[in-house]
């Protein structure tokens, strides 16, 4: 017989209100997604929904969330990509690229939801730090990392939330970024140099 749903632990029944709304949010988007739909899909009341997640902004919040972190756990774990920050990025942008439209519309979301701006840093977070030791592989000793950080922050996250479909590989994307800005870097340092 069936359990019925106080019988199933609380971390199971989230995890299942958690599996469809990764189902719906991907398949439908932000907008086109209630938390309504979810609870039916799953046989409950809406009442049930919010109790695990407070707001729809919550619930898409660990949606991303979730999504973004299998992904680099993913990555982290292939022997194609593993210890290679330039590698596990593409894996990762390649793998989210059929979602990009969510993190287009968290992106949006930033000013409105302090839940979505702390789920959207902590992955953009993720995504510099994987970019910036790419980068930094490329670059001599001493130059100005922080300014590469900078320019590479705002020319990434660009990519990731651009409706533009883009008909290159994200590797040859990714690559367009880091080598100009680590020649660049090369540039400068060797300028400073000169001049020290």
């Amino acid at each position: 017989m069936p359990k019925n749903s106080q019988e199933i632990p609380h971390a199971e029944r989230r995890a299942k209100v958690l599996d469809e709304a990764v189902r719906q949010f991907a398949s439908n988007g932000y907008r086109a997604t209630s938390i309504t739909a979810i609870a039916k899909a799953l046989g409950l009341s809406s009442a049930a929904v919010h109790w695990y997640f407070p707001s729809k902004d919550d619930l898409f919040a660990e949606v991303l969330t979730t999504m973004f972190y299998a992904a680099t756990e993913r990555a982290s774990v292939d022997p194609e990509s593993s210890g290679d920050p330039r590698a596990e990025l593409i894996s990762v942008l390649v793998e989210l690229d059929p979602h990009k439209a969510l993190v287009r519309e968290a992106y949006e979301r930033l000013n409105s939801s302090s839940t979505l701006h702390a789920a959207y840093t902590g992955m953009l977070g993720w995504v510099d730090t994987r970019l910036i030791q790419a980068i930094s592989r490329r670059v001599p000793d001493g130059a100005d990392v922080d300014l590469l950080a900078d320019t590479a922050h705002v020319l990434l996250e660009g990519l990731l939330v651009s409706v533009r479909k883009v008909d290159r590989p994200i590797a040859d994307m990714i690559d367009l970024l880091i080598d100009p800005l680590a020649a660049a870097a090369a540039a400068h340092s060797r300028a400073v140099d000169t001049v020290s």
